[in-house]
């Protein structure tokens, strides 16, 4: 089995690799006239590239459209009759007669203008697709398209995450105003490896695997092993280095309103196998080359259910987009370790129960340092989730990872590479959880002192428990008759803010600015170890800020909550 896979695999290297084709002919915007009929070719199903009639209206210069010039058409033929023109679509090209009647390549389609039934569309000139070069300069300069024009954007997509998860990711997004869309990850039995060439369907890869997130589009242009799609922006941010892909589209989905707020006409598509880099992410074009594929991050989730004994494993490739500078400010694993948390927990458990108590640790693999960065944190809940991470504990593990990867992503003191990401979650359900009725102390002890105690529980749920413990007193008691306080920890709750747009957050908004981090990759590791919460009894003097109490006992079975007073006498 494992020859079998390793033939595959170097078969469709092979396949991505080898030259797609020499340029087609193009022809110079300045040639282009009305009523020239002309043909669009896309995929709008399968992988087989279809045709449509395409009908030269104008040219209309960059004034109008808020960036450069593009060509005014309308489409029409069965494959578009239907359904009209919608993201998916941008950089279908179109190939029109010249005066020899040789067919030429005279751009790209790459906008809407809003017209009810999307037969009319704009298309940037192969011009200005082909300006964009594979070799991207590190910085590309901002450009809004104006108010009358907005590009067809291809909707990220976002494979192997449950409906429910999927559907508050795809709201999050909407919130930031970023189309999402959640999709199969691809048709049964997958298909096979296409050679990319104008019309085809290709993705833009930003993590692969289990949990595949990306963007799909047309292939505009293909010169060998360089290619050109979209006709407009992804991110508009330069020098990238994401997968490049081909892609399975499933069908058109019909909305002829494409007006905002509503999305309109769309391809629902997956991203298929990788084939190379897409490495320029400029304003009228995306492009890369067939080949070798970016560098990656590893990341894995292995979750077990201790009731059942199941265990799953959750593995994605994360486009590792360190030596082109984070061009999002952020490293996508940010985003794609919590979601693949979220995911891996909901998939072990099989459902969404309320009561949990579960244990995940964390691993973070720096190639700087020479041991990962490592914490561990308990979970118990209560409570239904209301975020759509399918619980509460899913919610707040998935939190934890991203805060601990945006401390590394607001680094700034040096190089600090995540070269991998493993959590390890094990989860049972029940809420193994106790309240503190009382605490019995010896007559006296030392200050700091170990002492042999009884803490008196009340289960949830009913029932009294005596347990003999080692406790720790304060050290910073005074000699005398002392009262101490210990103090427990709540149950855990979601994080702070809605879970899926603190992530979409982490992809559109990137790191925060203005704060340096941590002055040293020693003070990187303790900040992002300090992301371990010490959950168990705190002790203190009745009336000390919560700042002051000194951990006590850490139980090692429950949770335990609430608050009792005891009294002891110091010794000298």
């Amino acid at each position: 089995m494992r020859k079998l896979v390793a033939a595959a695999a170097a078969l469709a290297f092979v396949l991505a690799a080898a030259p797609a084709r020499a340029g087609d002919p193009i022809m110079p915007l300045a040639e282009v006239r009305a009523g020239m009929q002309c043909t669009g070719y896309s995929v709008v199903r399968g992988t087989d590239i279809s045709a449509f009639a395409v009908q030269v209206l104008d040219v209309v210069d960059g004034g109008a459209t808020g960036g450069g010039a593009r060509i005014l058409i309308e489409v029409s033929g069965p494959a578009v009759d239907a359904t009209g023109i919608g993201p998916g679509f941008s950089g279908s090209p179109i190939f029109c007669p010249d005066a020899q009647a040789t067919a030429r390549n005279i751009g790209a389609i790459s906008e809407s203008v809003g017209e009810y039934g999307g037969k009319v569309v704009l298309a940037t000139p192969i011009e200005a697709i082909l300006g964009n070069p594979v070799d991207a300069p590190r910085a590309t300069p901002a450009r809004a398209l104006g108010a009358a024009a907005r590009p067809l954007a291809a909707p990220l997509t976002v494979s192997g995450l449950a409906p429910r998860a999927g559907a508050a990711l795809q709201r999050a997004a909407a919130r930031k105003g970023r189309a999402l869309l959640a999709v199969p990850a691809g048709p049964l039995g997958s298909f096979p490896v296409q050679t990319l060439r104008p019309g085809s369907a290709f993705g833009v890869g930003y993590a692969t695997g289990d949990l595949a997130l990306g963007a799909v589009g047309t292939v505009a242009y293909v010169d060998g092993d360089r290619v050109w799609g979209f006709g407009h922006q992804l991110d508009a941010v330069g020098a990238r280095a994401l997968a490049l892909q081909d892609a399975y589209v499933f069908r058109v989905i019909n909305s002829p309103l494409v007006l905002p707020p509503a999305s309109g006409t769309y391809k629902l598509a997956a991203p298929g196998h990788t084939l190379g880099t897409l490495s320029n992410d400029a304003l009228d074009a995306v492009a890369g080359r067939a080949g070798a594929p970016p560098p990656t991050v590893p990341v894995r989730v292995h979750a077990t259910d201790l009731d059942t004994g199941a265990r799953r494993t959750f593995a994605s490739s994360v486009a590792d987009e360190t030596e082109v500078g984070q061009p999002l400010g952020s490293s996508i694993v940010s985003l794609v370790a919590p979601l693949a948390m979220i995911q891996a927990t909901g998939g072990v458990l099989g459902g969404s129960p309320a009561r949990l108590t579960g244990r995940a640790c964390f691993r973070i693999f720096v190639r700087e340092a020479k041991q990962p960065f490592r914490f561990c944190n308990r979970y118990v809940t209560d409570s239904a989730d209301e975020s759509g991470a399918g619980s509460v504990l899913a919610a707040a593990a998935a939190d934890d990872i991203a805060q601990a990867l945006s401390t590394i992503d607001a680094y700034t003191a040096g190089p600090a590479h995540v070269a991998g990401v493993e959590s390890r979650l094990q989860v049972r359900r029940g809420q193994r959880q106790a309240f503190l009725n009382a605490v019995r102390l010896p007559r006296r002890a030392r200050a700091g002192q170990h002492v042999r105690a009884t803490l008196v529980l009340r289960l949830v749920r009913g029932g009294v428990l005596r347990r003999r413990v080692r406790l720790r007193l304060p050290d910073d008691l005074s000699p005398g008759r002392r009262r101490v306080a210990f103090l427990g920890s709540d149950v855990d709750g979601g994080p702070d803010d809605e879970i899926f747009t603190a992530l979409i957050e982490i992809l559109l908004d990137g790191a925060p600015g203005g704060d340096a981090g941590p002055p040293s990759l020693r003070a990187l590791r303790a900040a992002v170890e300090a992301t371990a919460r010490y959950d168990g009894l705190e002790a203190g003097e009745p009336g000390d800020d919560v700042d002051e109490l000194q951990p006590a006992y850490l139980d090692p079975d429950l949770r335990i909550s609430g608050q009792a007073v005891a009294s002891i006498r110091i010794k000298r």
